[in-house]
């Protein structure tokens, strides 16, 4: 999946949201698991922040979430 605004470019890859910042093009790897199950929901809370607030409010708040670099995301 991949979602590109003027502001910010989003997509998926090996289960890691990889959010872009257009101006800066600095990345941001985000992930989150369900705390019962484990399972990712990664793609599932994106989409739905995407339908109810929009692609960049979507990823100025999933930004928040970020992976610290030492965070292995591309296996």
């Amino acid at each position: 999946m991949f979602m590109k605004s003027d502001n910010h470019t989003a997509e998926f890859y090996k289960g890691w949201l990889i959010i872009t910042d257009n101006a800066t093009r600095q990345t941001y790897p985000v992930q989150m698991h369900d705390t019962v199950t484990g399972r990712n929901i990664t793609r599932k809370q994106f989409n739905d922040a995407v339908k109810g607030y929009g692609l960049d409010r979507a990823c100025q708040t999933f930004r928040k979430l970020y992976a610290k670099p030492s965070t292995q995301c591309y296996g």
